[in-house]
C-alpha cells in the first residue's frame, strides 16, 4: 500500500513534536523561571497542536491542514529551546523565539481547506515568516546574551530595537490576518460561518491581547494580565480547529466532484464552488434533498410516459370503434339493406304482373307488406347513417353536418370556417358532437333555434353548439354528453358544457388535430 507524501512528513512532524515537546516541558520546569500555569499552558496548547493536527490528517490525508497545525505543535516547543543550557541549542532557541507566530499565522490563513486562495493571504503569510525569521537572525547578531554562539555585534539598545521592531510588524501582520479572517466570515455563508466562528472568536481575543500588550510594553503592568488571557485562549485554538476539521467535508476534489448515490446507484454529480464549504449535515441534506428531487422527477416521468400511453390507447380505441361503425355500417348498406331492397322490387314486380288476379284482401296485404319493408329500409338507412354516415367518409365535415342539419326540424344557424379534410377520428368526433348537442336540443331542451360554429384555431377542432332551449343540460345527467367527452378526450381534447336556466345551453368541444 502506498503511503500518502504527507502521511510521511506527518510522521516525522509528530515524532519530532513529542520529543521536542517531552524537552521544552523538561527545559521549562529546570530553568525555574515559569510559573506552574505557563509551563502547563504552553505544554498543553503544544499537544493540542500536534494532537489536532494528527487526526485532521487521518481525516483527510489528501488535505494540507492536518500538517500545518501539528507544525504549529512543532514550532511551540521549539521556541523553549531557548531555555536550555547547552549553547549550541540556547543559540537555535533565540533564532526560534517566535518560529510558532508565521506558522500560525499561515494556519490561520489556509483554515479549513490548506491552500492560501487569495493574494493577499499569500501576502500575509509570506511577510509574516519573511519579518519573523528575519528579526531573529538580526537578533542573533545583536544579542548580548553570554549563551549566544552566533553574536557578531552585542548591543542591548540594538537587540530591544530588533524586539520593538518585531512586535510592532507583528501587531500589523497579526491585524492583517484577523481581516482577511473577518471578512471570510462575513461573506461566507452559513456552513462556513460555522467554521470559522471558533477560530475566529479566538484570533480575535488573541490579537487583541497581544496588540494591546506589544503597543503598550512590557513594562506596563497590564501586559501581564494581557498575556495570560493570550495564553488561556491560545491554549483552546487547537481545540477550535479541530472541531473545524471533524465538522468540515472540504478538500477541492472531493467537493468539485460529490457523488450523490441512493439505492447503490448514481443520482447526480454536483459541481461546487471551491468557496462553498459544507459541514457533513449540510452534505446529508444536500443529499436527501438532491434524492427527493430526481426521486420526483423520476416519478413524473414514469407517470408522463403512463399517461402518453394511455391517450395512445384511448385514441387506439377510438380509430378502432370507428373502423367497426364504418364496417358495420358499409355490411348493413351492401348486405341486409340491399337484400330488402330486392325484396321489395320483387313484391312491387309481383304486384304490376298479379294485379288483376289477385284479391282484393291478398293486393292489401301485399301493398302492406310493400310499405312495411320500405320502412324498414328506411329505418336501416338511418341506422347505417348514425354509426357513421358514408358522405362523412366522402365529403368530409361540413357536408356532413349540412346534411344532418338538414333533417332537424329547427331554425339552425351553421357557421364554419373553410375546414380542410381532417383524420377520420376527428371529423366522427366533431361530427357526433354535433349529432349529439342538436339531439339533446330538440329532445330535451324544447329549443326554438340553433347555432353551430366550426373552425380551426391554433388549439385544434373547435365546435361550438348553443341552443335558446331551457338550459337544463348536465354532462353528468346522461350517457350521451357523459360518453362524448370520453371520447372527445380519448384524442387529446376537452369537451364542455355550458347551461343555464333561461340562458340556453352552449356544447363546446376543442379537439387537437393530427401532426
Amino acid at each position: 500500500m502506498v503511503k500518502h507524501p504527507r502521511t510521511v512528513a506527518m510522521a516525522g512532524v509528530l515524532t519530532a513534536g513529542i520529543g521536542l515537546g517531552v524537552v521544552a516541558t523538561t527545559l521549562k520546569i529546570a530553568d525555574g523561571t515559569h510559573t506552574a500555569l505557563d509551563t502547563t499552558l504552553s505544554t498543553t496548547t503544544g499537544f493540542l497542536f500536534l494532537l489536532a493536527g494528527a487526526v485532521a490528517h487521518v481525516r483527510r490525508a489528501s488535505n494540507p491542514i492536518g500538517l500545518l497545525i501539528a507544525l504549529a505543535g512543532l514550532a511551540l516547543f521549539a521556541e523553549d529551546l531557548q531555555f536550555a543550557k547547552d549553547p549550541a541549542a540556547h543559540t537555535v532557541g533565540l533564532a526560534l523565539t517566535a518560529a510558532s507566530s508565521p506558522v500560525i499565522a499561515h494556519l490561520v490563513l489556509a483554515f479549513p481547506h490548506g491552500k492560501l486562495r487569495s493574494r493577499w493571504e499569500r501576502v500575509l503569510a509570506f511577510s509574516a515568516y519573511a519579518v519573523v525569521f528575519g528579526a531573529a537572525v538580526l537578533g542573533l547578531l545583536v544579542n548580548d546574551d553570554p549563551g549566544n554562539l552566533a553574536a557578531v555585534a552585542a548591543s542591548a539598545e540594538a537587540e530591544q530595537l530588533v524586539k520593538r521592531l518585531l512586535e510592532l510588524v507583528g501587531a500589523l501582520i497579526g491585524g492583517g490576518v484577523v481581516v482577511v479572517l473577518l471578512y471570510r466570515w462575513l461573506a461566507g455563508r452559513l456552513p462556513q460561518r460555522r467554521l470559522l466562528s471558533p477560530v475566529l472568536a479566538i484570533a480575535v481575543i488573541g490579537a487583541v491581547s497581544t496588540t494591546v500588550g506589544s503597543a503598550l510594553g512590557s513594562a506596563n503592568p497590564v501586559s501581564d494580565p494581557l498575556l495570560d488571557v493570550y495564553r488561556i485562549s491560545f491554549c483552546l485554538w487547537p481545540l477550535a480547529f479541530l472541531v473545524g476539521v471533524l465538522r468540515a467535508r472540504v478538500g477541492n476534489a472531493e467537493m468539485i466532484r460529490l457523488l450523490l448515490e441512493r439505492d447503490g446507484s448514481g443520482l447526480a454529480a454536483l459541481v461546487q464552488d471551491d468557496e462553498v464549504w459544507k459541514d457533513s449535515r449540510s452534505i446529508d441534506a444536500l443529499d436527501a434533498a438532491a434524492g427527493l428531487v430526481l426521486d420526483n422527477q423520476r416519478l413524473a416521468a414514469e407517470l408522463e410516459e403512463r399517461l402518453v400511453e394511455v391517450q395512445a390507447s384511448r385514441a387506439r380505441i377510438v380509430a378502432a370503434a370507428d373502423d367497426e361503425r364504418r364496417r358495420v355500417e358499409r355490411d348493413l348498406h351492401d348486405g341486409a339493406q340491399q337484400r330488402l331492397v330486392s325484396v321489395v322490387l320483387l313484391l312491387r314486380m309481383a304486384e304490376r304482373r298479379l294485379g288483376s288476379e289477385l284479391t282484393p284482401p291478398v293486393a292489401a296485404l301485399l301493398t302492406s307488406t310493400i310499405d312495411e319493408l320500405q320502412a324498414t329500409v328506411t329505418e336501416l338507412r338511418e341506422l347505417a347513417r348514425g354509426l357513421r354516415p358514408a358522405i362523412l367518409t366522402e365529403a368530409g365535415l361540413i357536408p356532413a353536418v349540412r346534411s344532418l342539419l338538414d333533417r332537424v326540424p329547427l331554425a339552425v344557424d351553421l357557421t364554419a370556417a373553410d375546414v380542410p379534410r381532417l383524420s377520420g377520428a376527428v371529423e366522427a368526433t366533431a361530427y357526433f358532437v354535433v349529432s349529439e348537442a342538436v339531439t339533446n336540443s330538440l329532445k330535451h331542451a324544447r329549443a326554438e333555434e340553433v347555432r353551430v360554429r366550426i373552425g380551426v384555431e391554433e388549439d385544434g377542432l373547435r365546435v361550438d353548439v348553443h341552443d335558446d332551449g331551457t338550459g337544463t343540460a348536465d354532462i353528468d345527467g346522461g350517457s350521451g354528453l357523459h360518453g362524448l367527452r370520453d371520447r372527445v378526450r380519448a384524442l387529446g381534447g376537452e369537451l364542455t358544457v355550458a347551461s343555464e336556466p333561461g340562458s340556453g345551453t352552449t356544447v363546446s368541444a376543442v379537439i387537437p388535430l393530427d401532426d
